[in-house]
């Protein structure tokens, strides 16, 4: 009896995990695009970390480094409203040695993660090097991305759906065969994995390190990259005749 159910239950599962396989003649095609396109949103994310022997002088750190970070944001014309944090996360620090536990404390850390977004990238450089500056600021990054996001999916999943149709013509042609009609098609090269892929992407390369007379040099550190690349893809099964 045990050795009917095991057998039972491996065929659901190969039932339940394996990709549907056509019983008719068929061809796979998958075709991608990419594009060069100029951001216009910016999601910049950051934390603030206070340390001291006293928990009361590193929240007294903590809850100065944050007013110095909203003065920075508000003399840069970005509303605060653009500007979302975390509850402070408090640890304790302890004395380390080697099998010993709950030694002498040692002070309190303390730590406040933010989210901002800015809309106007001519608003980014500023703001961003001055809190790159600033005293417990860490963990600094900005992903960069565009908002007509929509629109480029739209246009890319068209021309992609002609390219697919082009090539399976092709390989049917090939074969001595021809398309009858097209049996299933996705934005994603596994057909187990149905949901479109968007993504969005910077790279070091492509920064515009432009700088105003006079400046050291350091403005290069937090930049707008000149483009992103945005890329599609989609995935057709075609029934052969």
């Amino acid at each position: 009896m045990r050795s009917v159910l095991l057998a039972l239950s491996l065929v659901l599962s190969l039932q339940v995990y394996a990709n549907p396989v056509p019983e008719f003649p068929f061809v796979i095609v998958t075709e991608k695009l990419e594009q060069e396109v100029k951001p216009d949103l910016a999601k910049v994310r950051f934390s603030i970390l206070a340390y001291d022997e006293s928990s009361d002088k590193a929240m007294e750190q903590l809850t100065k480094y944050s007013a110095q970070m909203l003065e920075i944001i508000k003399s840069n014309e970005i509303p605060i409203s653009n500007l979302e944090s975390t509850q402070v996360d408090k640890s304790t620090k302890r004395a380390r040695k080697d099998g010993a536990y709950n030694l002498d404390i040692l002070g309190y850390e303390v730590q406040q993660g933010f989210s901002l977004r800015v809309v106007d990238l001519t608003k980014y450089p500023r703001p961003m090097n001055q809190l790159i500056r600033l005293d417990g600021v860490q963990n600094i990054a900005a992903l960069f991305e565009t908002t007509k996001e929509d629109e480029y999916k739209e246009k890319m999943v068209v021309d992609l759906s002609l390219k697919a149709r082009k090539k399976a013509d092709a390989l049917a042609t090939a074969q001595s065969r021809k398309v009858k009609s097209v049996y299933g098609i996705t934005t994603e090269e596994n057909f187990g994995q149905a949901y479109a892929t968007f993504s969005l992407e910077y790279r070091p390369q492509s920064y515009a390190f432009a700088m105003d007379s006079g400046s050291d040099g350091m403005e290069l550190i937090m930049a707008v990259p000149e483009f992103i690349k945005v890329g599609q893809r989609i995935t057709a099964i075609y029934e052969l005749k």
